[in-house]
Formats: structure tokens, sequence, C-alpha cells
């Protein structure tokens, strides 16, 4: 499945990416000394990877987009100073995404979405049985089979043992098999 085709990361005129350009050069002038072109260049380097799994997590293109400029602003502060800034923006992501759903604050409002007969049956399929999973088994999920993280890391990222990761992906495999029959 590729939200890709749903979510125009290269839109110059949107005015989200608008809003986004704005709050990086005041995230850059705010006194703490950022360099506006390095938080540019990690913004478009992070972003792909990012906005794929939070669709993934949200299943809303512009909850997604939201959650992953919050997650940005919020530790772009920090990212000149981190040895891995992929793993440490994916966590802060994957847990913005668990409160947002947990919370129910995802925005269904002036959701731009590919409608559903523009996509394949089986996407579909796999965006409706990812929504009946829990949040963390949701998480592992995508991690695991989407992102191709190793059991270890997804652990990190959940706060949790590799058995614990290994348990939640069962349970989730065994709902999706129900769920897609």
């Amino acid at each position: 499945m590729e939200p890709s085709s749903e979510l125009s990361s290269d839109r110059a005129d949107s005015p989200r990416r608008s809003a986004i350009d704005g709050a990086i050069d005041g995230a850059a002038t705010d006194g703490a000394g950022i360099d506006p072109e390095f938080l540019a260049a990690s913004y478009r380097e992070h972003f792909p990877a990012l906005i794929k799994v939070a669709h993934l997590m949200l299943d809303s293109a512009a909850a997604a987009e939201d959650a992953v400029h919050e997650v940005f602003l919020r530790c772009a502060p920090r990212l000149p100073e981190l040895d891995h800034p992929r793993s440490y923006l994916r966590r802060s992501l994957i847990n913005e995404c668990r409160k947002q759903l947990r919370h129910g604050r995802r925005q269904r409002v002036d959701r731009v979405e590919v409608a559903a007969e523009d996509l394949p049956h089986d996407v579909l399929e796999t965006r409706r049985a990812l929504g009946v999973l829990s949040e963390r088994q949701r998480a592992a999920v995508v991690l695991r089979y989407f992102v191709d993280i190793p059991d270890v890391e997804i652990a990190r990222i959940l706060d949790c043992r590799p058995a614990t990761v290994r348990s939640l992906l069962h349970r989730a495999l065994k709902q999706l098999e129900e769920e897609l029959r």
C-alpha cells in the first residue's frame, strides 16, 4: 500500500506547506540560532518516510500531514544535535499518532483523499482492517511490515520488550486475518 499517491508532499503552493515554511522560519529566528536551510533540508529528507507512517497510523492524509508538521516543529530545535534524527522523529511521530488515536483527535474536516473508487480493493481492505487494531497493534504492524523495522527497534519506540512486540504482532495478524476473510 502506497499512501504517497494520496499525498502530495511536493506541493509548493499548499497552504499547509506555506504554514510549515513560516513555522520553520520562525523556529530558525526565535533566538535558537537554527539554520533555516538546515531545517528545510531535514524536512525534505525525512518527510516522505514520516508521512507514510503517519498516514498508515491515522488513515487520513490531512491528519498525517498535521502530525508530521507538529512533530517536526516540536523536534526542530534538537535536530542539529541528534546522532540519529530519523529514529528520533519516527519515535516522536508514533507517539503523536498514538496520542491522536487515543484522544480521538483525528481531523476529518477538509480531508484531501483519493476517492475510494480510485484505490485498489486490497488497499481499501488493508486500510479498513488496520483501523480495527488497537493503537499499539497498529503501530507494531505499521513499523514492522510497512517500514521494515526490526522488533528490537519497535520495542524501543513503543517502550516495551521485544517479546511484547512479537506478541502484539501475533495477535494483530490473527485479528487482521479474521478481518480480511
